[in-house]
């Protein structure tokens, strides 16, 4: 599974470039460029859409945040927005067969002190409600480092839908407070891309059984090279 990246601009060279794999990797099992353009001809027949040759395929702009699909992470789906003093916050799923549903990932240019692979113990809190503590791993190269966190247990999507604003906390000082306001349309966008992206890899999972139930269905470079028609 890759380590969420943070978002500068969803389809543009200012996304980060730094990605890593860790341990517990989803399962692969189909083409991540039919994936893409699969997506794609999904996201031209639902409006308008930014695809690139990237990772990231941009599904809709709502209330503030980008909704977009992460084909690095198998098609993955995340919202993400840039809030008051640069701090950049992600909230997406990750690719199914996971140790956890959801991750949270967020970033400032000003943390330049992280160290990758270093864990910190962070305390959040939604609105008025009881904090609690998770450790945020630190990722990363010299180019942006960036903290994310894993959520697994999936209700955090609605808390995070429900609440107004969201404080992060570090050795007792309060380094991010975010306004939580439109997340309740960009989560709902958010399910509907992950819902697209489900059944692509399922439709593809369908046609692949296809092909090996059938025995006259050869690959391309087991069919006769004599005939150039032969497809």
């Amino acid at each position: 599974m890759n380590i969420p990246k943070i978002l500068h601009g969803c389809g543009s060279p200012t996304l980060d470039s730094h990605a890593a794999t860790y341990q517990n990797a989803g399962k692969r099992g189909f083409c991540m460029r039919r994936l893409l353009f699969g997506l794609v001809s999904c996201l031209m027949a639902t409006g308008p859409a930014v695809a690139e040759e990237s990772e990231i395929i941009k599904w809709k702009e709502v209330g503030g945040w980008t909704v977009a699909s992460d084909t690095s992470m198998e098609g993955s789906c995340f919202i993400t927005s840039i809030f008051e003093g640069g701090i950049r916050l992600r909230l997406g799923f990750y690719p199914k067969g996971s140790e956890s549903p959801l991750y949270m990932s967020f970033a400032s240019d000003d943390w330049k002190s992280l160290e990758v692979g270093k864990d910190y113990d962070l305390t959040f809190r939604f609105d008025k409600s009881d904090p609690w503590s998770a450790a945020a791993t630190a990722a990363g190269d010299e180019s942006g480092k960036f903290l994310f966190v894993n959520a697994t247990d999936a209700e955090f999507l609605t808390g995070f839908v429900r609440k107004r604003t969201l404080a992060i906390a570090f050795d007792d000082r309060v380094v991010a407070n975010l306004s939580l306001r439109g997340t309740g349309p960009a989560a709902e966008e958010l399910l509907k891309c992950q819902r697209a992206v489900d059944e692509i890899i399922a439709d593809e999972g369908r046609k692949s059984k296809e092909k090996k139930s059938d025995p006259f269905n050869a690959p391309n470079e087991k069919r006769s090279a004599r005939d150039p028609f032969s497809l």
